[in-house]
């Protein structure tokens, strides 16, 4: 991030020493990423995984040996009617095997479903990648064609939570461009997609 400031401070005093205002244009690209339609197929995809996951057959397990351990909570704690001693014992005995069932495939499904939201979100952040670099490339492709010496984003924050952009006075916002251009780059992309066989 220093290194980002460095280059765009040099640059601005670079153009400032030439006795040149710097010309500068702003990108949203939070909005960019938001209207893209790979970053909603995403969103739904994610959803889709992260509930098939709740739904694995190990979910399922654990679910029904709970619901036995309640049954059998119930019929110890009954006052209305309590086991005699032998029954109390073996109900006691089967509610502790069943907590001990209960309380492995817990673990279980612990690790499977932290190890599935591990892989999920390495994709997750892998596509997010993706499109964020599309997006940079194709607004500093619009910045120099149009000359411009710096783009910046106008949605994005510091990392003290103060928007980077505190004040422009007529800088162009290029997003609309951009969101077009990215339209065009993503159709060829999906083109490419299809007309491609699989491995």
């Amino acid at each position: 991030m220093k290194n980002f400031f460095a280059v765009a401070l040099g640059l601005i005093f670079s153009c400032i020493a030439a006795n040149a205002a710097p010309r500068i244009a702003l990108v949203r690209v939070t909005d960019t990423y938001r209207d893209l339609p790979s970053t909603a197929e995403l969103q739904t995809k994610v959803r889709e995984e992260k509930e098939a996951v709740l739904q694995d057959e190990r979910a399922e397990e654990l679910r029904r040996v709970i619901a036995e351990l309640q049954v059998l909570q119930a019929q110890l704690q009954d006052k209305s009617a309590p086991p005699d001693d032998e029954t109390s014992r073996n109900l006691a005995r089967d509610y502790e095997i069943k907590r001990q069932e209960a309380q492995t495939l817990q673990e279980e499904f612990e690790n499977f479903r932290q190890d599935r939201n591990k892989d999920i979100n390495a994709r997750m952040v892998k596509s997010m990648r993706d499109s964020l670099d599309l997006i940079v490339g194709i607004s500093t492709k619009l910045a120099r064609e149009q000359g411009y010496d710096g783009v910046f984003d106008a949605s994005g924050n510091t990392n003290t939570g103060v928007p980077f952009i505190l004040f422009s006075k007529n800088a162009p916002d290029l997003t609309d461009e951009v969101k077009a251009a990215l339209k065009d780059a993503t159709a060829k992309i999906d083109q490419k997609k299809a007309t491609t066989p699989e491995p």
